[in-house]
């Protein structure tokens, strides 16, 4: 515990150095205007705190799990005239805890996972990477070759864990407060929940937004900065505590819902088609009151690709494009108190591209869960997000002189009129890479990279298989990544810079990030580009050529 805590510590202190207010806010200012209806006919307030609050949680977690391991933020919806709640977000950006009049709606979290797995989630995979065992089973998979991306987190309780009862949590890049939107937002470096030979070069945005009478709604946005395609997402990936919410409806496309069964998750019919529903889901105490205490999941029904995209995007080897499933099960016949309720998301996102997507959750009786259900499910939406060099703000870029006399970049000026060295985007563009600032914890030193990976350790792996096996040249020159232990004391995010080949040069004035020297000096390019092939934008005079 103490590792952890003094590590989120340095995390705030680096955070600060890198980025003012107003470009964390930038950072995340990523998802499209919202058309939903707010529901605040009552008077009620949102409130976001990051204090601990020891001894007063109500919920009751697993022996051995410790929540403010997992702890970053509580989200509260306060009211005297309705039914107040609170949402807790963890460190990965996972939503841990929902609770509100029936109690806590989250499971008590498992020994191996805990607040990894039974949370709020998005995951994103590439399931043609995965490594599957059919001599030990159809669905064990080699766990080196695992490409699942979580949002929340690794694993705990296996060789590859820094401690065996605490999971190591997507480092968290940036935060936003809007009090007048009422939303809370964050951003994460995903990562593979075990030891794999695959990178989880993937960025995770969660925007939580309060709309009223027991109403949040989720937008994600996960943007591929890796080599190879995703191929799925959960979007997301959740559930409630069986034992609160034993029961599961799904909505019915004539506006009515029905009891769902089965309830394992690998049984036939537990997955469908979502334009074959109303576009919701609820968890309830009582499928057949409709005064019962539910947990709405509100996914949509009518979410197609555009015929021009789907069009453009036949050609691509490997594209999928079917419409969203959902998912339900439980684990009533199990140890795990826990139901599932799952969105997929059947779509590839290739390298440099980002995806969106938006739902609502929905706390209160059956009968008010349904009636927001039917008014919300056209309001939900996914597709790719677009971001281009044109129409993305630009965040200036100045140096700060700090201890052990290193400078480093950073997004707040260090004096009144002081000049940027150069511009980032604050969104990630089409085949942008992210730019990182990563502390060494050994040293306490600096180093700029698009690999967040740059300073951990990658452990050589030893091929399974024999020279003549078909998946021998699958597994040659490997290493997995070791990204648990703590080498890299903290990771903040700067921006997006444009790779050269990719970079609008006819429209926009560039310079290589390995012509600043400020810049250039503390840059390594780890698995990524090096600084000669990375460009920022400069205002150079409008006579001066483009680079």
């Amino acid at each position: 515990m103490r590792f952890v805590l003094f590590t989120a510590a340095l995390l705030t202190t680096s955070v600060a150095l890198a980025e003012s207010p107003s470009s964390g806010a930038a950072l995340l200012d990523v998802f499209p205007a919202s058309k939903a209806p707010a529901f605040r006919d009552q008077p009620s307030e949102f409130v976001v705190s990051r204090q601990f609050r020891p001894g007063t949680s109500r919920s009751q977690w697993a022996t051995g799990v410790d929540e403010r391991a997992v702890f970053h933020a509580y989200l509260t919806h306060k009211s005297t005239t309705e039914r107040s709640w609170e949402l807790r977000v963890g460190k990965g950006g996972q939503l841990y805890s929902i609770v509100s009049s029936f109690g806590e709606a989250m499971p008590p979290q498992s020994a191996v996972a805990p607040f990894v797995d039974e949370v709020w989630q998005l995951v994103a995979i590439n399931s043609d990477l995965l490594d599957r065992m059919p001599e030990v089973g159809r669905s064990r998979i080699r766990e080196e070759s695992n490409s699942y991306i979580h949002q929340s987190g690794m694993y705990v309780g296996k060789p590859q864990t820094y401690s065996p009862t605490l999971p190591f949590f997507a480092p968290l890049l940036a935060t936003r407060e809007d009090a007048a939107s009422r939303s809370y937002a964050v951003i994460n470096w995903g990562q593979v929940p075990t030891a794999s030979i695959h990178r989880g070069d993937v960025l995770f945005t969660t925007q939580f937004r309060d709309l009223g009478a027991g109403v949040i709604e989720i937008s994600y946005l996960c943007f591929n900065f890796g080599s190879f395609p995703l191929n799925g997402l959960n979007t997301p990936w959740g559930g409630v505590r069986t034992s609160v919410f034993p029961e599961l409806v799904l909505s019915q496309p004539d506006g009515g819902y029905r009891f769902h069964t089965p309830f394992s998750i690998a049984e036939r019919g537990t997955h469908g088609d979502i334009a074959k529903t109303g576009g919701w889901a609820a968890a309830t105490q009582n499928a057949a009151n409709p005064a019962a205490f539910a947990l709405g999941l509100v996914f949509g029904r009518d979410l197609h690709w555009p015929e021009q995209e789907k069009l453009k995007r036949a050609q691509t080897p490997g594209f999928q494009h079917s419409a969203t499933v959902y998912g339900a099960g439980d684990s009533r016949h199990g140890p795990r108190d826990y139901t599932v309720m799952d969105v997929s998301s059947r779509v590839t996102i290739l390298p440099g591209e980002s995806f969106f997507r938006r739902i609502y959750l929905v706390l209160g009786t059956l009968q008010e869960v349904a009636e927001a259900g039917r008014k919300l499910e056209s309001f939900t939406d996914y597709h790719l997000m677009d971001f281009t060099e044109s129409d993305t703000p630009l965040l200036p870029l100045y140096v700060q002189s700090i201890d052990q006399g290193q400078s480093v970049p950073s997004l707040e000026a260090p004096a009144p009129g002081a000049k940027p060295i150069g511009q980032l985007y604050s969104r990630p563009v089409k085949h942008a890479k992210p730019l990182f600032l990563l502390q060494e914890a050994a040293t306490g030193r600096y180093h700029l990279s698009t690999d967040p990976a740059l300073l951990n350790r990658k452990e050589p792996f030893a091929n399974p298989y024999p020279a003549d096996h078909p998946k021998h040249a699958a597994f040659r020159n490997r290493v997995q990544y070791v990204n648990y232990e703590g080498r890299t004391r903290s990771t903040a995010l700067l921006g997006y810079v444009m790779p050269r080949e990719k970079a609008d040069r006819a429209t926009h004035r560039y310079t290589a990030v390995g012509g600043i020297p400020s810049l250039a000096d503390l840059f390594q390019a780890g698995e990524s580009l090096g600084a000669d092939a990375l460009l920022v934008r400069t205002s150079a005079p409008a006579d001066s050529p483009p680079l």
